[in-house]
C-alpha cells in the first residue's frame, strides 16, 4: 500500500517510524511546511518531498493518508482525500470546531471513505480489559474520576509554541484532555450513555496569562452521562511528575486504568477479586494504524475503535468545556 504522511511534526514522525516497520506498505510522500526538514525525511525514507498537500495528492497514487496536522488543518485534506477515494487515518482532534466536525463528517459519509481518528487509548490493554469488565456489570458506572498532570506549560518545558496559544491549539481540552474523555466515553459510554452535560472551571495560579501564553494551566471538567454517570475529569500542564489515570468506581469494583506511560496498567478489584493486569509490549499507536490500514485493504470498518463521527461527539465535549470555563456556566448537550 502506498501511504501519504500529511504533516511531519512529533505524531507524524511517530506513525513513519511505525509503519516503515511494516512490510506491506511504503512511504510515498510526505507533506511538511519546512520544505528542507521536509527533503530530510522524504529521503530518509525513499518518498516524494511537498509543502502543499493538494500538490501530493495530485502527483502521487496513494491507498491511504495520515493527516498528522495542527487542529486547524483538517478539512481539506480529507476533502482531497475523500474525493480520490483515498482511506484516511485523521489525528486527533479531528477539527477544531464542532461545526468544521459536521461538515467533515458529511464529507466522509458521503463519500464513503474508510476514516480513523487517531484516540490510541481505546487500543491501550488496559482500556480494553477495563471496558469489558464494566460491561460484565452490566449496568452504568456511578463514578469516574480521571486526571492528566504533566509539565507543559512550565517556562521550561520544550513545548512547541504553537500549543501555548489557545486560538492555534485549543490548550489542554484540545492537546490532551480530549484522549482521556474519549477514553472514559469509551469505557463507561457503552454503559452510561452519551455525555449530556458539561461544567468546567480554568485557572491560571501557577502561570498566568501573557501574549505567548493563552490557555488555562489548570481545568477541572464535569460531565453528566445520560444514565447517570458522572465523572469529573482533572486537568494540568503545571505538574512535573506526570499522571494519566482514569478510576472507575463502582457498588463492587474500584479499577484503575493508568496510562501515564507507554505499556498500560489495569489494577485494582472487580466483585472481590484483585485486578492486577500490565500490558509492557502494547504499542497503541501501531495498533490503532493496523486496525486502519486492515479496514483500507478490505473495507471492513469493524476493527476501527474510533469513527470519524464518534471522534466529532468527543471533540464537542472538550469545545464545550472550553467554553463552559470561558462562560462560567455549565452547558447541555
Amino acid at each position: 500500500m502506498n501511504i501519504g504522511i500529511i504533516g511531519i511534526g512529533v505524531i507524524g514522525k511517530r506513525h513513519i517510524g511505525n509503519l516503515v516497520k511494516r512490510d506491506d506498505v511504503r512511504i510515498a510522500a510526505v507533506c511538511g511546511t519546512n520544505a528542507e526538514k521536509t527533503a530530510g525525511i522524504a529521503a530518509e525514507y525513499g518518498a516524494e518531498p511537498f509543502t502543499d498537500y493538494r500538490l501530493l495528492f495530485e502527483r502521487t497514487p496513494l491507498d491511504a493518508v495520515f493527516v498528522c496536522t495542527p487542529p486547524g488543518v483538517r478539512k481539506g485534506p480529507i476533502l482531497e482525500a475523500a474525493q480520490r477515494g483515498i482511506a484516511c487515518f485523521v489525528e486527533k482532534p479531528p477539527a477544531r470546531s464542532v461545526s468544521e466536525a459536521e461538515e467533515i463528517a458529511a464529507i466522509v459519509r458521503e463519500s464513503g471513505i474508510v476514516c480513523a481518528v487517531g484516540f490510541m487509548y481505546r487500543y491501550a490493554g488496559a482500556v480494553t480489559m477495563a471496558r469489558e469488565l464494566i460491561a460484565r456489570s452490566g449496568a452504568p458506572v456511578p463514578i469516574v474520576r480521571s486526571v492528566h498532570a504533566c509539565a507543559a506549560g512550565l517556562p521550561e518545558a520544550p513545548t512547541p509554541r504553537w500549543l501555548l496559544d489557545k486560538a492555534k491549539s485549543g490548550g489542554p481540552m484540545f492537546d490532551q484532555a480530549i484522549h482521556l474523555i474519549d477514553a472514559a466515553r469509551y469505557i463507561a459510554g457503552a454503559q452510561g450513555g452519551e455525555v449530556e452535560a458539561i461544567h468546567a472551571f480554568g485557572a491560571n495560579v501557577q502561570r498566568p496569562k501573557s501574549a505567548d501564553y493563552t490557555v488555562e494551566d489548570n481545568f477541572v471538567v464535569n460531565l453528566a452521562y445520560a444514565r447517570g454517570t458522572v465523572q469529573t475529569h482533572t486537568h494540568s500542564w503545571g505538574v512535573e511528575r506526570p499522571r494519566v489515570e482514569i478510576e472507575l468506581l463502582g457498588r463492587d469494583y474500584r479499577l484503575t486504568v493508568d496510562l501515564s506511560r507507554l505499556g498500560s496498567r489495569l489494577y485494582g478489584d472487580f466483585r472481590g477479586e484483585e485486578v492486577s493486569a500490565h500490558f509492557p509490549e502494547e504499542n497503541m499507536y501501531a495498533d490503532e494504524a493496523a486496525a486502519f490500514l486492515e479496514a483500507a485493504r478490505s473495507g471492513d470498518t469493524s476493527g476501527i475503535r474510533s469513527s470519524y463521527a464518534d471522534a466529532a461527539r468527543s471533540l464537542e465535549l472538550v469545545v464545550r468545556a472550553n467554553e463552559s470555563a470561558d462562560e462560567g456556566r455549565s452547558i447541555g448537550l
